[in-house]
């Protein structure tokens, strides 16, 4: 089984899971049903040997989890309508602990490992992801062109903004940035005006976007590789 957690505000999760054999969708609704159980520590006398969860409103045991590709940073008040307004922000952050252990728990079958400040990975400094793809960074005093790419794998795609197409080299120096943060599934905003020989690189997005089809393919694509890979080894 394949687990996609998203917000269910983000229609390309949805898009996302459809279709695609054997894969379920994880929200925040999720975390408020009856049948969460986190497996016990090595440490621990209590708890089961197996965490248990629910996913797309069914249960699922943690032992049946072959994948996870989070497109959620984090869980946000306005994902939960059902929670009243004065306890969201409060209910949110608590639910964002509890998946971040979780997928803690869930280790390398993470697509992208989650860290202390997003549940889809690392969330560095600009200038840190700035050097690793040996581009220079916007000025906020200057005017910005913006261009939204997702990196999945080794492929870069478009996914929102006006300009021109991407260059290959371009291309080339994003997929080395995330191949060196281990993060092969991002979403990047570079600065495609003022006439440079080079774009400029204006943030990379807590989660990444998976609003366009070509960007599902690609991940669906990248996770058989994976697993693909895993069973092999």
């Amino acid at each position: 089984m394949i687990l996609v957690l998203a917000s269910e505000r983000d229609p390309g999760a949805a898009a996302l899971v459809a279709g695609w054999a054997g894969a379920r969708l994880l929200t925040p609704a999720d975390l408020s049903l009856p049948g969460w159980e986190l497996a016990a520590g090595p440490s621990s006398g209590t708890g089961p040997s197996v965490g248990r969860g629910i996913a797309d409103g069914e249960p699922f045991t943690d032992d049946g989890v072959r994948w996870v590709v989070s497109l959620l940073a984090g869980v946000e008040a306005g994902d939960l309508a059902w929670i009243a307004e004065e306890h969201r922000t409060y209910v949110a952050g608590e639910m964002t602990a509890f998946l971040g252990h979780w997928l803690e728990t869930i280790g390398e079958r993470c697509l992208v490992a989650p860290s202390h400040a997003s549940l889809a990975g690392p969330c560095l400094p600009t200038s840190v992801w700035a050097a690793s793809a040996g581009l220079a960074m916007t000025d906020d005093e200057e005017p910005v062109t913006p261009v939204v790419v997702t990196v999945v794998g080794g492929e870069v795609f478009r996914v929102a903004g006006e300009g021109p197409t991407p260059s290959a080299e371009l291309r080339r120096r994003l997929v080395r940035m995330a191949i060196t943060r281990a993060a092969p599934l991002l979403t990047v905003v570079v600065d495609l005006g003022g006439g440079r020989a080079l774009p400029r690189l204006h943030a990379v997005l807590p989660a990444p976007l998976a609003r366009t089809a070509p960007v599902r393919a690609a991940i669906r694509t990248q996770v058989r590789r994976v697993v693909g890979t895993e069973v092999a080894s």
